[in-house]
């Protein structure tokens, strides 16, 4: 897909006018619309590199959100790949301002891992996050190209297939160890492709053979051709229920076996198909400010424009508001010691 927005700014600039911003504290008794008003300036800090559903989403709100803040403030997109989103993670906790300025699309796996315990490089709790709004719960799918030997998942289980990877610490990583783990797959995981759109690219000239997580309406946007060629086969949905799109896909949580196997489905459910593609602003951020930027985001969601450039880019918008999604957060990192024991015993994370 074509990139959209401004053109990537390197992580020095970043951290540059991260420190200028951070300078200037507003003036005492500020309420949040004041602050806005004098504070034109913010910057939308895109945890991925140009090109895939990551940049493009972020594009799209940093384009119309501003609309609907008091002073309608310029968002400057600015990407910071690294690590699978961890580096933009912590610079947005650790180093960006903390005055509301800030917004940015944390990934919304950090949250599992971290109840795991398994995400040590990031220096915050994602529950420390102000969590403005998502733009869609969808289910999140493992999928194959049409000239690979596995074609069901039913297959996957007999039939080794090579599935390409961002990193060792994307989502779809671990979604393939789970599967591997607890339902006895032969997925082979191939990292080191950085971003969805070039394991795209490597699938297409053969180097692997499938994906191992993306969310439903993302695919649809990052692999549209694809779809429309038939040219995918869509092995497992993680969700709570079907897609309406797809009805003969198996669901995950219809696989478990017994209670102890349903309760670890149901905590990768939550984990992986619930927040959708959350945005967030800085943990230090005053509440009335938060609030604000909550109120920002669902009115974007509404605003005929925003609607409009998304149709144009193929994104499906199924809000989630800011509150539901801390909520979310909340529940995942405080999930049963007994569910994630057991999480991190079939993943052998020691």
């Amino acid at each position: 897909m074509a990139k959209t927005g401004i053109g990537m700014t390197a992580l020095t600039s970043v951290l540059a006018l991260g420190v200028l911003a951070a300078g200037s504290a507003p003036a005492a008794g500020e309420d949040a619309a004041a602050f806005y008003k004098n504070h034109r300036d913010m910057k939308m800090i895109i945890s991925a590199g140009p090109g895939g559903s990551y940049d493009i989403y972020a594009r799209l709100l940093a384009r119309h959100i501003g609309h609907h803040i008091p002073g309608n403030p310029s968002i400057v997109p600015m990407n910071v790949p690294g690590a699978s989103g961890i580096k933009a993670a912590n610079y947005v906790a650790q180093q960006a301002p903390q005055d509301g300025t800030i917004l940015t699309n944390v990934r919304y796996n950090f949250a599992m891992y971290q109840a795991l315990d398994n995400l040590k490089a990031v220096k915050t709790d994602m529950r420390s996050f102000h969590w403005i709004g998502s733009y869609n719960a969808t289910n999140h799918v493992l999928v194959t190209f049409h000239t690979a030997p596995v074609k069901t998942f039913a297959e996957a289980q007999k039939t080794q297939v090579l599935i390409g990877q961002a990193s060792p610490r994307s989502f779809g990583t671990l979604m393939c160890r789970i599967y591997n783990a607890l339902l006895d797959t032969k997925l082979k995981v191939i990292t080191g492709y950085g971003d969805i759109a070039k394991v795209k690219l490597a699938m297409k000239r053969g180097e692997v053979q499938g994906v191992g997580d993306d969310g439903w309406t993302d695919l649809k946007a990052d692999f549209a051709e694809l779809l429309r060629d038939k040219q995918l086969n869509i092995l497992i949905q993680v969700g709570l229920r079907k897609e309406p799109e797809l009805p003969h896909v198996p669901l995950l949580l219809d696989m478990a076996k017994n209670a102890e196997q349903k309760a670890l489905f149901d905590f990768v459910t939550k984990s992986d198909a619930s927040m959708g593609k959350p945005f967030a602003t800085s943990p230090g951020v005053p509440a009335d400010r938060v609030t604000l930027l909550r109120r920002a985001f669902d009115a974007t969601m509404t605003d005929p424009a925003f609607l409009k450039d998304a149709g144009r880019l193929h994104v499906e918008i199924r809000p989630i508001a800011g509150e539901d999604v801390q909520k979310i957060v909340a529940d995942i990192m405080g999930a049963p010691k007994d569910v994630t024991t057991k999480m991190r015993a079939a993943l052998g994370i020691k």
